[in-house]
């Protein structure tokens, strides 16, 4: 069993009520992921605040400060299984801090939602003890201020050591090469965690915080079983690119077959493939209405698909393309990975600041604007333009007769740039020469066209 869905109200900024769609594991890498994404202060961390609430035996409390005065200070909490089954958290009819929950034998247990948030610290120095998974998430509560140090987990360090092997399994997949780490008793009777690299040791109050987000996270993944639900909010944090890498393809293989929620400021944890495995992104903006989730449907699954597979141009959905799920908004679409290069250059000699950013390196070709218009407009991307050759005005009318609320327009020429003649083209005269300077005639059309941008990319400009 799995769940489908959960639905915040009242929570922090979540005026609500506001439903994100989960991935369902088949076996398929990825399969399993939600990946959140948005800006700042868009409500990623609230919803990994919510699963961890759904995590305690117990209906939490929550603070004045937690408490949306808009939705009437009030907090729901639901959640909805594969047997479409809901349960909820929701705030007495008393109202105030306490809760109670709604149908609380329903899938899923407290005990399958291991759930870690953002500011993973704990205190370096610690008493013995010695806890299991299930322990741990019962004993781990639902703090009143974030970033706080995380509960018991010294207890969750004696379960490593105890299962080192396995452990260390799981952490060898991102970090190489493995420091050679152990439970040491400090001569006051404190316990501290030692790491020794090639003989220079320090102990766990000197470790980087890269290390110690690591330990939290495979302590997350390495004795979860199939079916259970994990909670991480901003994976990437202190790591390195290349352990980001690493580590996305690492919870990646873990979602095969369990449900693993990521809220996250990093590309890499954003993978096209994993989408069409699966994969839910949910895209939260906060608009006048309060916190929104954008998510993609199903329409555009078999179109992503068959871009991802383009090898001519494995740019279209490649990192810097994932880029586009972290600006708050103003996209702007081109043909290709020359016209990034280009428009920049025509905008920067006619002294224009354009108020957007390009979508990665092009779409690929005109032919594919629809799909990756229609993917942002999904996502609730409001203002998006799209930039096409001039021997292309059908496709200009037939993207802006489909996207009304987006601006597209052609070029005064068949090119960004000026092309030789080869045997299979002939020569193309573009907006740039051959030294890459704007032709004079084509600068007032040029100017027009990108003050046209300016002036919809504006904040102040009606949506």
């Amino acid at each position: 069993m799995h769940v489908k869905w959960i639905e915040v109200t009242g929570l922090r900024g979540f005026t609500g009520p506001c439903r994100i769609q989960f991935g369902i594991p088949n076996g398929e890498t990825g399969s399993g992921l939600t990946v959140i994404v948005g800006p700042n202060n868009a409500g990623k961390s609230t919803v990994i605040e919510a699963l961890r609430a759904l995590s305690k035996p117990s209906p939490p409390s929550f603070s004045e400060g937690q408490r949306n005065v808009k939705a009437g200070s009030r907090v729901e909490i639901r959640v909805c299984n594969s047997e479409d089954i809901t349960k909820e958290i929701r705030t007495t009819e008393a109202g105030g801090s306490e809760t109670e929950w709604v149908n609380p034998g329903a899938w899923p247990p407290p005990s399958q939602i291991f759930v870690l948030p953002s500011r993973r610290t704990f205190q370096p120095f610690f008493g013995k003890s010695l806890l299991t998974r299930e322990q741990f998430v019962t004993a781990y509560g639902l703090p009143p201020v974030r970033g706080q140090p995380i509960d018991h987990f010294s207890g969750r360090i004696f379960q490593m050591q105890a299962n080192r092997d396995a452990f260390d399994r799981v952490l060898g997949r991102v970090l190489r090469p493995l420091p050679d780490w152990r439970i040491e008793l400090a001569d006051n009777g404190t316990y501290y965690l030692k790491f020794d690299f090639w003989g220079q040791c320090h102990n766990s109050d000197g470790a980087g915080d890269g290390l110690v987000s690591l330990l939290f996270i495979v302590d997350a993944l390495y004795d979860s079983q199939p079916g259970s639900i994990i909670a991480i909010d901003e994976p990437e944090l202190s790591l390195h690119p290349s352990l980001q890498r690493k580590l996305a393809d690492l919870i990646a293989e873990y979602a095969k077959d369990r449900q693993i929620v990521l809220a996250t400021h990093s590309p890499y944890f954003v993978d096209w493939a994993w989408v069409v495995a699966g994969a839910r992104i949910a895209r939260l903006v906060r608009e006048s209405s309060g916190l929104v989730s954008y998510q993609l449907t199903d329409k555009y699954l078999k179109r992503i698909e068959g871009l991802r597979r383009n090898l001519n141009n494995p740019h279209i959905l490649g990192l810097d393309a994932r880029g586009v799920f972290f600006l708050e908004d103003n996209v702007i679409l081109v043909e290709g990975q020359e016209d990034v290069i280009c428009y920049r250059q025509i905008a920067q000699q006619l002294q224009i600041d354009l108020p957007g950013e390009f979508y990665g390196w092009g779409v690929g070709g005109a032919h594919n604007m629809r799909i990756i218009a229609g993917v942002l407009n999904e996502l609730g991307f409001k203002k998006v333009v799209g930039l096409l050759d001039n021997n292309h005005r059908a496709e200009c009318d037939l993207l802006s007769e489909e996207f009304p609320g987006y601006r597209f327009m052609t070029i005064p020429a068949d090119d960004v740039r000026s092309k030789p003649e080869i045997k299979a083209r002939d020569p193309v005269y573009g907006l740039l020469d051959e030294d890459g300077t704007l032709r004079d005639h084509y600068r007032a059309q040029m100017t027009e066209i990108f003050r046209s941008i300016n002036s919809y990319l504006s904040p102040d400009a009606t949506r």
